[in-house]
C-alpha cells in the first residue's frame, strides 16, 4: 500500500469515526475533500451522501447518491440509500424505483422489500405492501419492524388471526414493544376495532 493510499484510508476512517461520534460537520469536510480529490470514486460519493442525509440535507444527499450510481450503476447500497432519501422527501414512486433496482441487483435484499412495503402501505396498496413485507420476513425472520407493519396491514385487511400472529412474532423478538403489545391486547379482547396504535 502506498503512502497516498494509507493517507486516504486514514482520512476515510477519520470521517467515519466523526460521523459515528455525531460530528457530521467534521466528517462532511473530510469526505468533501476525498470526493474532490477522487471524483471517480463511487464509495466516497455515497458516503458523502450519507453524511448529508444525516445532517438533514436531503437534496444534497440525493445528488451524491446519484453521482455514485452514475459512477457504478450496480452500486446496491447507493440505490437503496437514494430510495430512502426519496422516501423522506415524499417522492414515493421514485423511492420504489430505486428499491426495485436494488432488488434486481440482489433479490434477497430484505431492507429494500421492507421499504417498498412501507411505500405501498402508505399509498393504500395493501396487497403489494403485504407481499413485500412477507418477502422481507422470508429473508430475515427476526426483522421486527416488518412484523409490526405486516400486523397493521392484516388489521386493515380485517385478517385478525394473521395480524395476531404477526404481533406475537414481534413480541417474541422484542417482548417490551409497547405498540405491538397494545395491538395484541386489542385483538385478544376482540373488540372489533381496526384502528392502529398510532390512530
Amino acid at each position: 500500500m502506498s503512502v497516498t493510499d494509507t493517507k486516504t484510508n486514514d482520512l476515510l476512517m477519520a470521517a467515519l469515526n466523526h460521523q459515528r461520534a455525531g460530528k457530521s460537520w467534521e466528517g462532511m469536510k473530510i469526505l468533501k475533500k476525498l470526493v474532490s480529490e477522487n471524483p471517480e470514486n463511487a464509495v466516497y460519493c455515497k458516503l458523502l451522501g450519507n453524511v448529508y442525509f444525516h445532517m438533514g440535507l436531503l437534496n444534497w444527499a440525493v445528488d451524491y447518491y446519484k453521482q455514485a450510481i452514475t459512477l457504478d450503476p450496480q452500486y446496491l447500497d447507493a440505490h437503496y440509500d437514494l430510495g430512502v432519501a426519496f422516501y423522506h422527501r415524499g417522492r414515493a414512486e421514485e423511492a420504489i424505483t430505486e428499491y426495485k433496482t436494488a432488488l434486481t441487483i440482489d433479490p434477497d435484499y430484505h431492507a429494500a422489500h421492507y421499504r417498498i412495503g412501507l411505500c405501498y402501505k402508505h399509498a393504500g396498496n395493501l396487497e403489494k405492501a403485504r407481499h413485500h413485507l412477507l418477502e422481507s420476513i422470508a429473508v430475515t425472520p427476526e426483522y421486527v419492524m416488518a412484523h409490526f407493519h405486516l400486523g397493521e396491514i392484516y388489521l386493515e385487511m380485517n385478517e385478525k388471526e394473521k395480524a395476531k400472529g404477526a404481533f406475537e412474532k414481534l413480541l417474541e423478538e422484542v417482548p417490551d414493544d409497547v405498540a405491538g403489545a397494545k395491538h395484541l391486547k386489542w385483538l385478544e379482547q376482540d373488540n372489533g376495532s381496526h384502528k392502529t396504535a398510532a390512530g
